[in-house]
């Protein structure tokens, strides 16, 4: 028995491998051919689209965007979106779009923000979308921090023609003028030492300089470097940590370091609780 393998094609989205098996019959010399194929999703294009009072806005880019799945984030508690989203959804029957449920508090910016870089972390090599134009304003300022923070994330916002009729009790298809994709710029990740500093400094009012060396020391953060040499001295520690503290306050705005020397303490600021709230990866 002879088995050939061909690799026939790849799509955008989708692999796929045909296994072609052909039996050779020495006697009569017939050749029996049995093609088989074996689909893996490959760069898939999924969408993150926050449910409001929208439908059209939701499902028309889904379409024109060949969504092949959609998490759609839904509030914890129900305001009146439930009927959108089974309006949605059965919109979207038959058309493949594999769909998924999350529930956040859309009114609730860091929780948002977690809540999409955990779907984008559990499904990395595709490629993200985010709708902006749907859900809350909250949402939408996490969609675009996300598309920020995190690559293959594009954001994008759906425009309508606004009728002059106000909210209606049904729910109507509105007129999608256009679906924009938006510019993004990228937030770079403060240094790994300076986020185990913050996440340090954030569970005090202040500490003193001595106790945030002795903690940076359990987490491996100050450590002696040369090999060679067995004391490491205080000065040594003084050294590194103002290595990590200097860019802190000074460009970041992270930490602000009351009185001098050794017994200066140092507390975290709103600034730096918003960037460990956003860039702490334990948090996701």
């Amino acid at each position: 028995m002879i088995f050939e393998n061909r690799f026939l094609h790849v799509k955008t989205t989708i692999m796929e491998i045909c296994f072609n098996y052909v039996y050779v019959n020495t006697i009569n010399n017939i050749k029996i051919v049995n093609i088989s194929c074996l689909i893996m999703a490959e760069n898939l294009r999924i969408h993150i689209v926050p449910v409001g009072y929208d439908s059209t806005r939701v499902t028309e880019p889904l379409l024109s965007k060949k969504a092949d799945k959609v998490y759609f984030i839904r509030h914890v508690g129900d305001k009146g979106y439930s009927r959108y989203y089974d309006f949605i959804t059965s919109e979207l029957h038959d058309t493949g779009i594999e769909i998924h449920e999350e529930f956040v508090d859309i009114w609730d910016l860091f929780q948002c923000i977690r809540k999409f870089k955990e779907i984008v972390n559990s499904e990395k090599d595709n490629h993200f979308y985010v709708n902006v134009s749907t859900g809350s304003k909250i949402t939408a300022i996490a969609g675009m921090l996300t598309s920020m923070l995190m690559p293959h994330v594009e954001p994008y916002y759906v425009h309508i023609e606004y009728s002059s009729q106000k909210t209606q009790k049904k729910i109507k298809k509105d007129v999608v003028k256009e679906s924009n994709e938006l510019p993004v710029f990228e937030i770079n990740q403060p240094p790994n030492e300076s986020l185990v500093t913050l996440g340090l400094l954030s569970k005090y009012d202040y500490m003193k300089k001595s106790k945030l060396i002795e903690e940076l020391e359990e987490k491996n953060i100050i450590k002696q470097k040369d090999m060679n040499k067995s004391f490491f001295s205080e000065h040594a520690k003084h050294s590194q940590l103002r290595a990590i503290l200097d860019p802190m306050e000074r460009n970041w705005d992270f930490i602000k370091i009351e009185g001098k020397g050794k017994k200066s303490r140092v507390k975290i600021t709103s600034q730096g609780n918003f960037a460990l709230k956003i860039f702490d990866e334990s948090k996701t």
